[in-house]
């Protein structure tokens, strides 16, 4: 048993005008939206659309009226504006608690069948996609890829030690995270469980782990940092390249040029 969550309630202001009638998942890469090219690779892996929820929020309208045949489902971040990964991932918290492995996949990537495979062969309790190839790419994306790359870096054993954080300093970055995970067993009580702590952190005032964000606007690497520093394992699960991110028009021009 499978489900999947694509979180696809962001506005995307970096690839406005673009963004300015539709959500960001639905910016068209050579003719085919984002979230369309993404589907079409869960189809092929064998997920069904039942399997599989998406959380809007910008423009939702939009998502529902294209996808409204399907038997996708949908969940609404209302607060959309104001929050961010974590709250979008939260709002299909019933679809969590339901016993049954979750992928979960930003909605502002593509990647092809190799790469979802991965994932979905993957058998830890807490898995992470991660990029060995990043830095080429990242080269095309910006003038230098430190700007914009985070630290990742992972032990001998192969479980992450550090995400997200900014750095200067290449060697922090033995990979890049992509938006890619599973959560199984005792990986998804302790995603719940962490998200709840980070709830409770911030109505109380107190800080969360590696962040100054509050729970209403952490990032998802914020939560995965706080399940490494809470003593949980997760396993980078390693590709060389096979994907993008559409994060600015930019990003868009590389991708559609590699493609």
């Amino acid at each position: 048993k499978m489900k999947v969550i694509v979180l696809a309630a962001g506005w995307g202001s970096r690839l406005k005008p673009l963004t300015d009638d539709r959500p960001k998942c639905m910016v068209e890469v050579n003719g085919k939206s984002i979230i369309e090219r993404q589907l079409n690779v869960m189809r092929s892996c064998g997920i069904c659309d039942k399997d599989i929820t998406i959380v809007a929020g910008y423009r939702n309208d939009v998502l529902w009226k294209r996808f409204q045949d399907t038997e996708i489902n949908f969940v609404v971040n209302e607060e959309f504006e104001t929050t961010n990964m974590v709250c979008s991932l939260m709002c299909a918290k019933s679809l969590i608690e339901q016993g049954e492995d979750v992928i979960v996949s930003y909605g502002d990537i593509i990647y092809g069948e190799q790469v979802f495979r991965k994932i979905l062969n993957a058998l830890d309790d807490i898995s992470v996609i991660v990029d060995d190839g990043w830095y080429t790419y990242w080269a095309k994306r910006c003038e230098n890829p430190l700007d914009d790359a985070e630290t990742l870096m992972f032990d001998a054993d192969g479980y992450l030690t550090e995400i997200g954080q900014k750095t200067t300093k290449l060697a922090n970055v033995q990979a890049q995270y992509i938006g890619l995970m599973r959560f199984r067993g005792a990986g998804r009580k302790a995603l719940l469980d962490l998200s709840a702590e980070a709830k409770r952190r911030s109505e109380h005032g107190e800080k969360l782990w590696r962040t100054d964000r509050t729970y209403a606007k952490m990032y998802m690497t914020d939560l995965l940092q706080g399940l490494i520093d809470e003593g949980h394992k997760l396993r980078a699960v390693h590709i060389q390249r096979g994907w993008f991110e559409i994060d600015n028009l930019k990003d868009l021009e590389v991708v559609e040029d590699e493609l």
